[in-house]
């Protein structure tokens, strides 16, 4: 299965994954290889240094116009 995001990608939390961190965009860091069942994980992270571990439906692509 291929990533659906690359390393450097900038995004946004979907509404579902936002928990109050809504309109902050995030650095696609790392891609966590998918297992037998499961898709991709991915690392972001954003300019304070907070990092996650999301999963392909909790993050989208960031605008053309976002600030990292």
């Amino acid at each position: 299965m291929r990533s659906t995001f690359h390393i450097g990608q900038l995004v946004r939390l979907s509404e579902g994954a936002a928990d109050g961190e809504k309109g902050r965009t995030y650095c696609v860091v790392n891609i966590v290889p998918a297992g037998a069942e499961r898709q991709p994980a991915y690392l972001i992270k954003n300019m304070t240094g907070k990092e996650k571990i999301v999963r392909p439906n909790d993050i989208k692509p960031a605008s053309a116009h976002a600030l990292p």
